[in-house]
């Protein structure tokens, strides 16, 4: 079909409601009328004309699920449909991810959106074939998704071709900013995102997507140290979700007592933890959800406890586990039966869904004993509650000493609750 599908933003587009839609290349318009949207996120709205234009460096902070990838990538990819390509002549853009799986995700959603418009994306990582990166630094174009290791590897094993691979380059994405933020790996991604642009021979448009941002200067100071002022910031106008936090804490004897944060896979069962479990399994059983478990040795005594209340009332087995020393098959086996949307299941999980993999719609999360930090719990929190009308859910399990004569007074406060 030669002609433009008809335009699904048409009557918003003549009332001034939707004048993003309308300049965005005609490809990647004829995808998203057949992703059936009907309109398009207002973070998605404010963000096409900045970085259709290349007006400078952005952050773009909205919550889980609120079509951050495609604020960025939308505009992006219409800009490198539009512009005048030689092949091989440099990757385009490049996304920058703090996890292979959100990378190993995105690119099936990426590759997608290309596909339309025939601009190649090309994922590296340390699971990508090496015959697969071969090809993509032979004739580098299109959107390279990696991590920043993989980029230090690059800059290192083949500094001699830095201008060859980046001289074409247009953007920088760097998703989920706020895990690379006060930390060492941040360093070194500001490091590297400063000797790239050296490499390119001219500035780069930077992108940063979170869902956590707190301080948005700190946070533009990290994207662009030499000139955080010239950083726009745009936040979604979108309300937020209904939130339902619960938090139960459970009693066990003092010689019992388990840090559920260390990672000690000989971890026992004690009777604060089949009491949470039962909790969980007569809570969640039916439905989707994640349960944050905390270390591997606590993801692996959870899901055997639930898989056990399961098999003893003979009801089909709806808990999978979910860590990093997991086989990387059994990892995505547990995803999709989450993407199922016709069937019910839970994943019992360290931190390694804590960030946007997609599994599909949640209705609740659980998280056993205390988060790492805020923004960790603020992004659990975010991955339920994603459909218009629903409440974001959250239950927390506690457990605390009893308390006796032999209690240290800080313990008796109850710190952990």
């Amino acid at each position: 079909m030669n002609d433009a599908p008809s335009d699904p933003f048409g009557q918003a587009s003549n009332d001034g409601a939707s004048t993003s839609f309308n300049m965005l290349h005609e490809k990647v318009r004829r995808w998203i009328w057949r992703q059936g949207w009907t309109e398009l996120r207002d973070i998605q709205e404010r963000s096409i004309p900045v970085l259709l234009e290349r007006q400078g460096d952005l952050i773009i902070t909205a919550g889980t699920a609120s079509g951050k990838t495609e604020a960025a990538f939308l505009p992006i990819v219409s800009r490198l449909a539009t512009d005048e390509r030689k092949l091989g002549a440099g990757f385009e853009a490049i996304y920058i991810s703090p996890l292979r799986a959100l990378i190993n995700d995105q690119f099936g959603r990426m590759e997608i959106l290309c596909e339309e418009v025939e601009i190649p994306v090309w994922k590296w990582h340390g699971d990508v074939a090496s015959s697969v990166k071969e090809r993509a630094r032979k004739r580098p174009q299109g959107i390279l998704l990696t991590t920043p290791e993989s980029l230090e590897a690059i800059l290192v094993r083949r500094g001699n071709e830095a201008k060859r691979l980046f001289g074409a380059l247009s953007y920088m994405v760097i998703d989920e900013m706020h895990a690379f933020m006060d930390a060492e790996r941040g360093r070194q991604l500001q490091s590297l995102l400063n000797r790239i642009e050296i490499a390119a021979g001219h500035p780069v448009v930077r992108v940063g997507l979170s869902a956590t941002l707190a301080d948005m200067r700190a946070s533009a100071a990290f994207l662009r140290p030499l000139n955080p002022d010239g950083v726009e910031i745009l936040e979604s106008k979108m309300g937020s979700q209904p939130l339902k936090l619960q938090v139960r804490s459970y009693i066990q004897p003092r010689l019992k007592q388990r840090d559920e944060n260390s990672d000690k896979s000989e971890a026992t069962e004690s009777t604060a933890d089949i009491e949470i479990a039962t909790h969980i399994f007569d809570t969640l059983r039916g439905q989707r959800s994640l349960i944050f478990a905390g270390s591997r040795g606590n993801v692996e005594l959870y899901t055997a406890r639930l898989r056990g209340l399961c098999e003893t009332l003979g009801v089909p087995e709806e808990f999978f586990a979910h860590h990093g020393s997991l086989s990387r098959e059994h990892r995505e086996e547990a995803e999709r039966r989450l993407k199922e949307g016709d069937r019910p299941g839970s994943i019992v999980a360290t931190t390694t869904l804590e960030l946007g993999i997609d599994v599909g719609h949640i209705d609740a999360v659980s998280q056993i004993g205390p988060g790492h930090t805020v923004s960790g719990m603020r992004q659990r929190l975010g991955r339920s509650g994603r459909r218009a009308g629903q409440s974001s859910v959250m239950r927390v399990y506690t457990t605390e000493m009893a308390i006796d004569e032999r209690i240290h007074p800080i313990d008796a406060m109850r710190p952990r609750t």
